[in-house]
């Protein structure tokens, strides 16, 4: 079963767009998580719960030549957290 929050982080902060090439690397997707926990007065769960809950919600990290380290493909962030956190991670 999956963790309320993730739920809810899920449906306010991610598209599922099987156009998208890329998808998201995970330390994005944990950004996106903690700046969605931010904007909503949440403590966010440490990033290998994080992994743990994803991987409950049925989302599933793939590698290949565009992410070596993997992504999760098929997604796309959305919403002001999105927003929050492009604007906080780059310098």
């Amino acid at each position: 079963m999956t963790d309320p929050q993730i739920n809810q982080f899920l449906q306010d902060c991610i598209i599922h767009d099987d156009a998208s090439d890329t998808g998201i690397n995970p330390d994005a997707f944990y950004g996106l998580y903690v700046s969605w926990c931010a904007l909503n007065l949440k403590v966010p769960l440490p990033d290998p719960a994080f992994r743990t809950a994803l991987r409950l919600a049925g989302l599933r990290m793939e590698k290949n030549g565009k992410n070596k380290n993997g992504a999760f493909h098929g997604l796309r962030m959305t919403g002001p957290a999105a927003v929050d956190y492009i604007l906080n991670s780059n310098p």
